[in-house]
């Protein structure tokens, strides 16, 4: 009698993949041994041995006792046995999905490789179908099935919860710590301990991370070389690193581990390792490296040369990947005979889907090591999606995303959490959008702790502090390299024209630096470019035409003026009084002009950084209580506010406008501009002008002015002579360059004329629901193009978020409700709001009540404050929102 199962042991040796595997430069601390597992097939139902010798199953069984099923109907994953539950683990799998009421794949089974070198080779030769793998092994596999010609591309289905956002971190004992104040820093000229060199947490991403990215390239790596080609998954390499660190082996004092087994170690879960002393005398810094995904099962795009070199059918195949994938996703943590496999596989919740890029930090670090390409070219991109939009896909839908500055990446990382294939594009060589470049010592007028994303500190700059430009420009290619998110990128390319199709799908029209043209298909779009573009400069009539054909100088707007050589020596006009305006206007004095004068039609209130020179002005505009004052005098914002707000501003209406009028003589008194016709006292009030030409200044203006180094004047440009300018009181002013700090415009050409339609965009702006999505034009959203707040990049995370939930279904909204509360918007909004092109995107002062409803509509706790006190009285800032858009997978 046969038994239901046996396995068979196959000697083996390691498969050298490409020119340079890690394993095959290394010492292997193991038997190169591959384990067939369960390769006799079981009979679900038998029937008795016929005397010729016939079939012993019946022709209705699920199986066929001695008949090998064919590669159509086989479904083989391979998996790493780098501890003895993996057989047990995978046992379990199998049963779930064989059977009738789990899976319903009764063809699958798996084989167990001793290192992930073997595996990949096998899954692109067509040996096996799924491959559960690394990181590392996923770029290995992407690569080679991309220099061979007769296979298709490498794509991931599926993964586990915690293979998400994996994380390492840098250690250093605490009596080493003479300088760096507990940054990475400190880590110069130090031993640094780390595990395997195949490991990507324990070596291979962290050590990327402190050369090229921290700069620190001074110091001495020891690799702690064990179970090599598993690829660090036994972690034994990362606890031997710490041991060697807490005894200080050869002058060991820091090391480079993963967060699991750091957290691990202080658990007192480790052979080894004294939790107390590790606790005691060990530092985690302040800095850590790229997070990046981990494992995920692979599985070939297409067909792939299995059967005697026979391509199998391809529908047949992504079929079959394709039910892998769901009955793998459909696994319960509640069900009783589901739990223990899934605890034993180590998931906390659940399996999740797949992510765009699983290795992206990996092969960072590998392409600097000539160990891996760069990255996968546009054509294998298209071969992908065009996989993943199939019936039989295991992907998500396609989203475009517009741009790729603070709110195109953040929308890029928040929709791919909930299992989108985001591709983002944008006409630049780098992200960053307008930080990028931008006119002569522009920089963020608010504090760099409001101006940050939630998830990762702004350490660039210390707090308190107004970040330059290019501080943080240099911070947001920072975010892309630690989320992972450059594979999603797609750089110097242009989108020119955005189709939406009968099905309600969008054609998406790209141009290359090259001058290539393509279509590619979306499900869904999302504008990111941005409430400010380069690209649409809003000019004067006078800077073109006849009016200016007279003049001998150059006109030109802030954004084209970008070093000082334009302005030494010249007499400048400067025509605003918005915030870069005035940043010229200084900017000019300090660049040596012969003379500069600031031009501006009206006067408009700026808001000290401190008030009363004491007092940061987020301790007054961005707490609860000060964006409730703000609330009584214009009355709640709608669909955000609470219910009683609008008691308060029944009472609110009649109190607060004495106390503004105080806030505004305190505010002019500061500038030094309570009189005069600069002086905005008395001509408007100080929260109306905020909601029009909000900014918040140093005194540079004041002091330029006082000091007479810059002529600040109300008027406006009639015409122009040939030394000069001619205003409409006749007066002239001498000029060789007039700067244009006039802002930009918003435009929607790239839309079709039938969504421009639809959206019907009016004087005062585009208005949208939750200022995200428009109402009568469906799988189209806006994310920080049509949304101002004082804290922009994070309320730009918070709304892509938001549109994350929504997309995914977790936020229900009917149209009705959405065109309601646009109504009220904008009738609200009217009431009281200057007129001007960007009245519709304003929220500004009501900050805190947008971003609550923002967080009750995800399932989140709005008050985020740790008590009462708090959260009255200090400032909102980025660093409050931390973990938002993390916790966007775990609750998927």
């Amino acid at each position: 009698m046969l038994s239901n199962s046996c396995s068979i042991i196959v000697s083996s040796t390691m498969l050298r993949v490409g020119s340079s595997s890690l394993a095959s430069r290394a010492s292997r601390r193991r038997h190169d041994v591959v384990i067939i597992n369960r390769v006799a097939a079981r009979s679900l139902s038998t029937s008795t041995t016929s005397a010729d010798g016939g079939d012993i199953s019946s022709s209705s069984s699920r199986w066929q006792f001695l008949v090998p099923p064919s590669p159509k109907q086989r479904l083989l994953m391979g998996c790493v046995a780098y501890d003895p539950a993996v057989g047990q683990i995978w046992d379990g799998m199998k049963d779930y999905l064989t059977s009738s009421s789990g899976g319903n794949l009764p063809h699958f089974d798996y084989v167990l490789f001793t290192n992930y070198e073997q595996q990949v080779s096998a899954l692109v030769d067509g040996q096996i179908d799924v491959a559960w793998n690394g990181p590392v092994a996923h770029v290995m596999a992407e690569d080679l099935a991309a220099d061979r010609q007769d296979v298709a591309l490498v794509q991931s289905c599926g993964m586990r919860d915690v293979d998400r956002d994996f994380r390492s971190v840098a250690l250093m004992k605490r009596d080493c710590l003479e300088g760096g104040g507990g940054t990475v820093s400190a880590m110069k000229g130090q031993t640094i301990a780390t595990g395997s060199t195949d490991s990507p947490q324990g070596h291979l991403v962290p050590v990327d991370w402190l050369v090229h990215t921290v700069g620190i390239d001074d110091s001495t790596i020891i690799p702690h070389e064990y179970d090599l080609g598993k690829h660090g998954d036994t972690a034994v390499g990362e606890i031997e690193a710490m041991k060697a660190m807490l005894d200080g082996t050869g002058g060991t004092s820091a090391a480079l581990v993963s967060e699991m087994m750091y957290q691990r170690g202080l658990d007192g879960a480790l052979d080894g390792i004294n939790a107390e002393e590790l606790r005691e005398s060990v530092v985690q810094l302040r800095e850590s490296p790229p997070v990046f995904d981990h494992c995920s099962f692979d599985a070939l795009v297409g067909d792939h040369p299995s059967d005697g070199g026979k391509s199998t059918d391809i529908d047949s195949h992504r079929a079959k990947i394709g039910a892998f994938s769901t009955a793998v996703l459909a696994m319960d943590m509640e069900d009783p005979c589901q739990r223990p496999i899934l605890k034993l596989e180590g998931i906390n919740k659940q399996w999740m889907g797949p992510r765009v890029d699983p290795g992206g930090a990996v092969r960072t670090a590998l392409n600097r090591r000539g160990l891996a390409s760069a990255g996968r070219s546009n054509t294998f991109g298209s071969q992908v999606r065009a996989f993943s939009s199939s019936t039989a896909s295991f992907g998500g839908e396609r989203v475009a995303v517009l741009g790729a500055g603070v709110s195109g990446l953040q929308s890029v990382r928040a929709l791919r959490a909930k299992g989108f294939d985001v591709t983002a594009y944008d006409p630049n060589p780098s992200v960053g959008g307008l930080w990028r470049q931008n006119y002569l010592s522009y920089g963020v007028q608010v504090p760099k702790q409001l101006y940050e994303f939630p998830d990762l500190e702004f350490s660039e700059v210390e707090v308190g502090q107004f970040p330059s430009g290019a501080e943080v420009q240099k911070y947001v290619e920072r975010y892309v390299d630690h989320f992972n998110l450059g594979d999603s990128i797609a750089l110097n390319t242009s989108v020119t024209k955005v189709t939406q199709n009968e099905d309600g799908s969008w054609s998406v029209k790209i141009k290359t630096k090259d001058g290539k043209e393509e279509d590619n298909q979306f499900e869904k779009v999302v504008v990111a470019t941005g409430l400010y573009s380069s690209k649409n400069p809003s000019l004067p009539d006078w800077a073109s035409g006849e009016t200016a054909a007279d003049f001998n100088g150059e006109i030109l707007h802030t954004s084209q003026v970008l070093q000082a050589e334009q302005i030494a020596g010249k007499k400048v006009v400067v025509v605003g009084n918005g915030k870069s305006a005035v940043d010229l206007a200084v900017a000019s004095s300090n660049a040596g002009a012969d003379s500069v004068t600031l031009l501006s039609r009206n006067a408009h209130w700026a808001t000290p950084r401190l008030i009363a020179d004491l007092i940061p002005f987020q301790y007054v505009f961005l707490s609860r209580l000060g964006q409730n004052l703000v609330l009584g005098l214009t009355g709640p914002l709608p669909g955000c506010s609470p219910s009683h707000s609008s008691v308060w501003y029944s009472v609110g209406q009649y109190i607060m406008p004495p106390i503004f009028k105080v806030v505004e003589l305190l505010f002019a008194a500061q500038f030094r501009n309570v009189t005069g016709p600069t002086s905005p006292f008395n001509k408007v009030g100080v929260v109306e002008d905020f909601y029009g030409y909000a900014q918040v200044l140093d005194y540079s203006l004041r002091d330029k002015v006082k000091s007479g180094e810059v002529d600040w004047k109300v008027g406006a440009i009639d015409s122009f002579e040939s030394d000069g300018a001619v205003l409409a009181d006749g007066e002239k002013v001498s000029a060789d360059l007039v700067i244009c700090g006039t802002g930009f415009q918003k435009e929607y050409s790239v839309f079709d004329s039938a969504t421009r339609e639809k959206l019907n965009i009016e004087s005062d702006g585009l208005w949208l629901f939750n200022h995200t999505v428009p109402t009568n034009v469906d799988n189209l959203a806006f994310v920080g193009s049509e949304l101002a707040v004082i804290s922009n990049i994070s309320g730009y995370g918070l709304q892509a978020a938001w549109l994350s939930k929504l997309w995914s279904g977790e936020i229900n909204a009917n149209k009705q409700d959405m065109e309601s509360e646009v109504n009220e918007m904008k009738e609200w909004k009217r009431k009281w709001m200057p007129n001007t092109p960007s009245r519709s995107s304003l929220v500004l002062l009501h900050q805190i009540h947008w971003y609550d409803r923002i967080m009750r509509d995800i399932g989140m706790k709005a008050s985020r404050k740790s008590n009462l006190l708090s959260e009255w009285f200090m400032p909102y800032e980025s660093s409050d929102y931390h973990g938002v858009l993390t916790t966007l997978e775990e609750k998927k």
